[in-house]
């Protein structure tokens, strides 16, 4: 009898080890699934992106001395650097306009997958901002070309990683992660994905980060490299709070141009007006002649070349 409760007993302990460490092994595994998704979120929607760092010899180096100023090099890329003379790249990148007499139509162009630069209307010397995705092909071509023709850029904050090869998962990268190190590293890599840009832009309604720790986190270090948060959420109350907290350029706009039955009485002299690339033909065709298109950088105070 004691040999069958002995046996028994050991039976249910040698079971329940198992069952253990069979859920540890799961765990770990669930884990480091999610942190593979995690990091798919920059740089190419069909990769992951390396997580090893960088360094010098593994990164192009280009404009490194006019630029030596403003970035820095990172394991993620070039940088905006900490700036502690009150003089970023805001001032420096931000698209140059001279004053004038015309109202000015603050405008910010989204561009979509598959859309070229070049494809935009004729513009007539006016500057504007581009929304770019992190994700689009030619990235480099893609700002070059912005900047050669005067413009200026913001990267689009991303909402959703690509989707995973069984097609069943996706991740909202920026909507509330397990640590603080995970949203800060994906921020540094989105802004590492190319120089120039003057901050990031939210352009979801509802995809975007309602974590309050990580709206922080981004806030806290968009500030400190002096770049802009531009939100297309009006209702966005807690990116506003971070931003006032924080002392973070906080950008929203009045409108966003859909189509031809826009009412364009209704905007006001330095409205911030957002729109798709495909609809920019629209909206300059019916805009008024004494309106000129100003980038959203002209409302941001301390710019210089105003």
């Amino acid at each position: 009898m004691e040999r069958k409760l002995l046996s028994a007993w050991c039976v249910f302990l040698a079971t329940t080890i198992l069952f253990v460490a069979a859920v540890e092994v799961y765990h770990r595994f669930q884990n480091e699934r999610s942190l593979n998704y995690q990091y798919r979120i920059i740089i190419d929607k069909n990769s992951i992106v390396e997580t090893e760092e960088k360094t010098s010899d593994d990164i192009v180096k280009k404009d490194v001395d006019s630029d030596s100023e403003f970035y820095e090099l990172t394991k993620y890329g070039y940088l905006p650097k900490i700036s502690k003379s009150g003089t970023g790249v805001l001032d420096k990148y931000s698209a140059r306009l001279e004053i004038g007499s015309q109202k000015e139509l603050r405008l910010a162009v989204l561009i979509g997958e598959g859309e070229k630069i070049d494809d935009a209307p004729n513009l007539c010397n006016q500057k504007v901002t581009f929304i770019v995705p992190h994700f689009i092909d030619h990235l480099e071509n893609v700002v070059k070309s912005i900047r050669e023709k005067g413009h200026e850029f913001l990267l689009q904050m991303p909402t959703q990683s690509s989707i995973p090869q069984n097609k069943r998962e996706t991740v909202s990268p920026f909507l509330a992660n397990a640590y603080s190190g995970d949203t800060l590293e994906k921020l540094f890599y989105l802004l590492g994905s190319t120089k120039y840009t003057l901050g990031i832009a939210n352009v979801s309604q509802t995809l975007f980060t309602k974590s309050k720790k990580d709206m922080t986190i981004i806030g806290e270090a968009l500030a400190k490299r002096g770049l802009v948060f531009f939100d297309l959420e009006k209702s966005n109350d807690l990116a506003k709070s971070v931003a006032e907290k924080n002392n973070l350029t906080y950008i929203t706009a009045a409108a966003i141009f859909e189509g031809n039955d826009f009412d364009v009485s209704k905007l006001n002299n330095g409205d911030i007006l957002a729109v798709r690339l495909e609809h920019l033909a629209s909206l300059i065709k019916i805009l008024p002649q004494n309106w000129r298109l100003t980038p959203i950088s002209a409302s941001v105070k301390n710019t210089t070349g105003r």
